[in-house]
């Protein structure tokens, strides 16, 4: 194999994350030629990543970035959990995150197809495969936009693998004394695993699944009672599954809901206001 100045290795090395005996061989089958090694290993690249696509990515990170008034939160999977630490995964997450921001609409086909650096995300997606070895996928993006004058909250949990964002509306002042209670929401609903904002949010398929499992817990029951157990039941259910019906988690009394919460809140600033949505991920849900 020939050999060739360090600093060419070293350029090639740092354009296409490759290794050193890979950039080598590349630039010996190129002659020299930096941008044909270049292309060279971009294809073989290419090559790894379609012969991984089908491979299971079971770890990866959630990840949130802000850029008021606007919030973006994306799932980015890979195979094991060592690759989150991996310069050019961090690198790649973090690009993604700049593209949503850029966005209109935030989905992770939109943001696939959203460029970065005069390359496409799923390119790069092909090219960060093709470095680190191991299968790596975009799963979800989201978005969230507070309305003038409200608030952004976000919370990722320390392991990266779960993480929410939301806004509230704000009225009557500044919404900045607010920022940390909307904080405390979004690390509510990390942990607390709301299925949607309210009632209204959550699928029908969903409610009336529930009610068949309840009505048939209480056919037994004598009718007189039977209606009042089963709208208990539902109750209950909501209370577990809305977000602003919940307990909130760090509430000393054990029974003040987050509707709640955020308004005594809003109260001790001095101002109104309403949690008007939320995004959550979790690393495979």
């Amino acid at each position: 194999m020939a050999d060739f100045d360090a600093n060419l290795l070293k350029e090639l090395r740092e354009k296409t994350g490759m290794g050193f005996a890979d950039c080598k061989k590349a630039l010996a089958e190129a002659n020299g030629d930096l941008d044909a090694a270049e292309m060279i290993l971009r294809k073989k690249g290419l090559d790894k990543a379609a012969k991984k696509a089908d491979r299971a990515t079971g770890q990866g990170v959630i990840a949130i970035a802000t850029k008021f008034p606007k919030a973006v939160i994306i799932e980015v999977q890979c195979e094991q959990d060592p690759t989150t630490q991996n310069e050019r995964f961090q690198e790649f997450v973090a690009q993604a995150l700049d593209a949503a921001l850029a966005l209109n609409e935030v989905n992770a086909e939109n943001l696939l197809n959203a460029t970065s650096g005069g390359k496409t995300l799923a390119e790069k997606v092909k090219e960060l495969i093709g470095v680190i070895g191991e299968n790596v996928v975009l799963k979800k993006a989201a978005a969230l936009t507070a309305p003038d004058g409200g608030v952004i909250g976000q919370y990722t949990h320390f392991n990266k693998k779960a993480g929410a964002i939301c806004a509230m509306k704000i009225g009557g002042g500044d919404g900045a004394a607010l920022q940390t209670a909307a904080n405390d929401v979004c690390m509510h609903a990390v942990a607390a695993r709301p299925l949607a904002l309210n009632r209204a949010g959550i699928p029908a398929n969903i409610v009336a699944k529930e009610k068949e499992v309840f009505a048939e817990e209480v056919k037994n029951k004598p009718e007189n009672i039977r209606e009042k157990i089963l709208e208990g039941k539902l109750g209950s259910f909501y209370g577990e599954k809305c977000l602003l019906e919940q307990v909130f988690v760090k509430a000393a009394d054990g029974k003040t809901k987050v509707q709640d919460f955020v308004a005594q809140e809003a109260k001790t600033a001095g101002v109104s206001a309403e949690l008007v949505d939320f995004q959550r991920l979790e690393l495979g849900a």
